[in-house]
């Protein structure tokens, strides 16, 4: 099963403490003061695999007409990321870590670093990384990307940029974002790195003469489609 990161309310997630993917037991925290119980603002969510707390500092948002609650973890303060993907390059692969120590802390940081981590890997994929919104759909266009990755690394993009010039973004719906935005570094370096080498892998275990049989026939077909256009 793939890793799933510590979320607020979340039923089941992976334990910050024994990393096994568990169900969570949730709860609030009470004062009792004098005869009467308060709540305060923390959740409690514990692991019934290994019986550990993690602890949730609790925001109630009033956002007509509903009321919307969101939360952060306080305790333990580990990296609750999905580990950086193995082919993520070195100076990519440092953003996105030094993000993971950050997020439970400040997530505006975490998707600051982020948004970073995604125009290194700009260049790194062969664009010139001053313009990420180009450069992804420069990518897509190549069809080293596929075109729905284009608002997923959007995404990423625009929440790194209100992380460091606020506007219309709420800091619950950033900080939520910020989570999300591991997974889908990841994907983008899945989708244009790692999965590539594979299907490169796996063309070569083709006998060679084949291989360059159906390369002929395909360079005879560009040829005769381009003859014709």
């Amino acid at each position: 099963m793939d890793y799933v990161a510590p979320q607020f309310e979340l039923d089941a997630f992976n334990c910050p403490h024994c990393r096994a993917y568990s169900q969570m037991d949730w709860s609030t925290l009470f004062r009792a003061k004098q005869a009467q119980r308060t709540p305060v603002p923390y959740m409690i969510a514990v692991c019934t695999r290994c019986g550990k707390n993690n602890v949730w500092l609790r925001k109630v948002i009033q956002r007509q007409p509903e009321i919307i609650t969101s939360g952060r973890m306080v305790y333990p303060d580990v990296v609750t990321t999905p580990p950086a993907i193995a082919d993520m390059p070195d100076d990519v692969k440092a953003e996105y870590n030094e993000a993971a120590t950050v997020l439970n802390k400040s997530p505006r940081s975490a998707a600051a670093l982020l948004r970073q981590a995604l125009q290194k890997l700009m260049v790194h994929l062969g664009e010139p990384g001053k313009k990420i919104d180009a450069d992804i759909r420069s990518l897509a266009k190549k069809e080293k990307l596929p075109a729905m990755l284009i608002k997923v690394a959007d995404t990423m993009r625009l929440t790194g940029n209100d992380s460091v010039h606020p506007g219309e973004m709420l800091d619950e719906d950033r900080d939520h974002i910020a989570t999300k935005m591991f997974d889908l570094l990841n994907h983008i370096v899945y989708s244009a790195i790692t999965q590539p080498k594979e299907f490169e892998a796996m063309y070569n275990m083709t006998p060679e003469h084949k291989r360059k049989a159906a390369e002929e026939k395909d360079a005879k077909a560009k040829l005769i489609a381009k003859q014709g256009s």
